[in-house]
């Protein structure tokens, strides 16, 4: 049984609750908890998540911190604790209590709180007041016992508003082939029809919903492969997050068409990227049905559990941009890698358009119009390679083997999985090459 889980010295379990809880107030950077808001505590949640994959809602944490007030001093449970020593730098709860005892001595035993006492004069013995001052006290005492019955039923009615339960996203079928229809339930949900147009599902693929206080199940059909985040929010808040996984066998190829965000095209294409096989001809994309005098986009994708470090690994891709074409002036070329919680994307534009180009290493973001011009701009319609190599979360970024960008992000992508190369118009690519730079492993999808 794990230290104090049994419940027994319940004292001195409070106590090291509390002194962990000062230490998350101070690695959160606000050591004073008790002028925490409320989105103190909905940041905090994420931290916690990010950093420890433990989801606590902000109830919970309120709770632990006294900022909700309960009949007994709340104890969270074991995960829930766990989950707070990580984030200060401990292994876990029992590692934490463990280096406390070494480091202090056990803390003294709280004392009850004394019961506020009732004013009485203690030398004259009531029966001889005079009768006007017993009137006195009596009404004295009944105004105190009103005011105290007003003050305890709008505290309880606040504890009933801040207690309820913490509305939640939960996927039923998180994953799945492409395409997917993902079903999704929110949890305690109120049947309150005035505050629904508060909350809204942003399913991760550019779709949308909002809750329409009456159902609780909502889904979501998704079309292109990859990993989705679908987000909960309220009045644009994010209450909670959840991945949707659709992978693929091997790679596949899919058309879209600029301000037509009602379909995507599958293109067949057995046997892509073998023998030669490295692009997808203007007549096959018109086939699927795509409109190609219009703005067009292709998107190459390969995703499945990669077992590839996404912190510390090494991607090389030879590509050829599109050439000049009806709607395509800037040649754009985009590679993103998917993660756990985040990705990392670059998107590469002619120096003409570089207003437009992008970069994310996990929360990390750039672009062209705060950079400048030359940011991420460069013509690779004769052909060029785009580079990543992230150490430790130390990411750098190459085009053409120069070092365009560097720096160091904070959350963790954790795992890979898979690969999205998009091209405006008609692209090639050459080879991929992507590998865990501590396993050495490499990816399934090379060529």
């Amino acid at each position: 049984m794990s230290i104090m889980e049994n419940g027994q010295d319940k004292a001195s379990s409070l106590d090291h609750l509390d002194h962990c809880c000062q230490l998350v107030a101070d690695t959160y950077g606000k050591p004073d908890s008790s002028e925490w808001t409320n989105s103190d505590f909905i940041r905090l949640c994420s931290i916690l998540y990010k950093k420890t994959h433990v989801q606590i809602s902000p109830n919970t944490l309120k709770r632990i911190f006294g900022k909700i007030k309960t009949d007994a001093r709340y104890y969270p449970q074991k995960a829930t604790r766990d989950a707070l020593a990580q984030y200060v730098g401990f292994a876990d709860w029992d590692q934490f209590i463990l280096t406390q005892s070494r480091q202090q001595p056990a803390p003294p035993v709280r004392q009850p709180n004394p019961q506020p006492a009732v004013l009485r004069p203690v030398d004259v013995p009531l029966q001889q007041l005079p009768v006007r001052k017993s009137l006195v006290r009596k009404l004295i005492m009944a105004i105190f016992v009103l005011i105290v019955i007003a003050v305890a039923v709008w505290q309880g009615f606040l504890f009933w508003q801040s207690d309820q339960p913490e509305v939640t996203l939960f996927c039923k079928n998180p994953e799945g082939d492409n395409p997917h229809s993902a079903v999704f339930v929110v949890r305690n949900f109120r049947n309150v029809s005035e505050l629904a147009d508060d909350y809204t599902i942003e399913f991760g693929d550019g779709e949308k919903v909002r809750l329409n206080g009456k159902d609780s199940v909502y889904s979501n059909y998704y079309e292109v492969p990859g990993r989705c985040l679908a987000i909960l929010k309220k009045a644009g808040v994010p209450l909670d997050t959840v991945p949707v996984f659709l992978h693929t066998s091997g790679w596949t190829a899919t058309a879209n068409m600029m301000y037509d965000t009602t379909r995507v095209y599958p293109i067949e294409a057995p046997g892509l990227f073998t023998g030669g096989y490295n692009s997808i001809s203007a007549a096959q994309i018109a086939r699927a049905g795509v409109d190609t005098n219009r703005t067009f986009f292709v998107d190459f994708i390969n995703t499945h559990l990669t077992g590839i470090d996404g912190d510390n690994f090494e991607l090389l891709i030879d590509v050829k941009a599109s050439p000049a074409r009806p709607g395509v002036r800037c040649s754009q070329v985009r590679v993103t890698v998917f993660g756990d919680s985040s990705n990392h994307m670059v998107d590469i534009m002619k120096p003409g358009c570089a207003h437009w180009s992008k970069l994310q290493f996990s929360e990390l973001r750039k672009d062209g119009r705060s950079e400048g011009p030359n940011f991420l701009g460069a013509d690779l319609t004769a052909g060029g390679t785009i580079g990543m190599k992230v150490v430790n979360r130390r990411a750098t970024l190459l085009i053409n083997d120069r070092e365009v960008y560097k720096n160091t992000y904070k959350n963790a992508l954790r795992h890979i999985y898979g690969l999205d190369i998009m091209f405006a118009g008609v692209g090639t690519i050459r080879s991929v090459r992507l590998k865990d730079l501590k396993t050495g492993k490499e990816f399934a999808g090379n060529f």
